[in-house]
């Protein structure tokens, strides 16, 4: 069993299940039991079993009064699926790695954007909207990428880390939103993007340009399509 960190973080998740967080909640116990129960009645593509997952939740300060609810049941085979939920007064729904519901979300929910708010809104925004399946992983440092397998050898490592920086606001505007720009992975690709982020919540890729970086193509579960709809 890996060892947990009290607050339910564990790191190794990160670089395996994506999307990175300091503020994960651990639920254990009855709590664990309801909240299981519910998740079981709100989907049924899935059965998740108390007895063998890992629940943890967190807030989302660009919206206000909702929680991310990730589920990892290590039953499934072979490394166990990471499965993400919404919840808002009592209900929760998959997140399905489909643009147009979280366009829903954000007519239901009053999106709170700020300078402040908008990177994580926007790795949050990527990482859940899908292509084939796969995320939009934003990188600022090396353990936002997740895995590749092979794993990356150390002139690729190198150059990688070398690559990576934060998340910049380009420009704020009431009417356009907010420009921003980020290093993000595709499968097994880096890129360089521009995106804005409209006051609404809808997210645009103004710009991407590919980095030449020459890194091993992803095989395995890291390519799994698990959000697929």
């Amino acid at each position: 069993m890996t060892t947990l960190l009290p607050e339910g973080f564990d790191p190794a998740d990160v670089a395996a299940f994506g999307y990175r967080s300091d503020r994960w909640n651990f639920v254990e116990g009855e709590a664990l039991t309801g909240i299981v129960s519910k998740l079981n009645k709100e989907q049924n593509r899935y059965v998740i079993s108390a007895t063998n997952s890992r629940v943890v939740w967190r807030t989302l300060l660009f919206y206000p009064g909702a929680t991310l609810v990730r589920v990892t049941d290590f039953t499934w085979r072979p490394h166990g699926v990471p499965l993400y939920f919404i919840g808002l007064r009592g209900q929760y729904r998959r997140l399905d790695g489909s643009r147009r519901f979280l366009q829903f979300m954000n007519d239901k929910i009053p999106l709170k954007l700020t300078a402040q708010l908008a990177p994580e809104y926007l790795r949050f925004y990527c990482f859940f909207v899908r292509s084939e399946g796969r995320p939009f992983i934003l990188a600022e440092k090396p353990e936002d990428l997740g895995l590749f397998d092979p794993p990356l050898s150390a002139e690729q490592q190198a150059a990688v880390d070398a690559a990576l920086r934060p998340i910049a606001l380009l420009k704020e505007d009431p009417a356009t939103g907010f420009d921003m720009s980020a290093i993000v992975r595709f499968s097994h690709t880096l890129f360089d993007c521009t995106f804005n982020i409209s006051p609404k919540g809808h997210v645009r890729m103004t710009g991407d340009t590919e980095l030449p970086l020459n890194l091993p193509a992803v095989t395995g579960f890291t390519a799994a399509k698990v959000w697929a709809a």
